[in-house]
């Protein structure tokens, strides 16, 4: 490959990999994760 086609690699795996990181830390995540946080401190049934 050229060094162009790698330029082109390089950029695509960073717009992936920003869309992972919004998806998984995205807003509408957040009640999921503050909820996820209180299961360690929750009495055993």
């Amino acid at each position: 490959m050229s060094g162009n086609a790698y330029s082109i690699y390089t950029v695509i795996l960073v717009v992936l990999f920003i869309g992972v990181l919004l998806r998984t830390f995205g807003k509408k995540r957040k009640k999921r994760f503050e909820k996820d946080a209180e299961i360690p401190f929750q009495d055993r049934q």
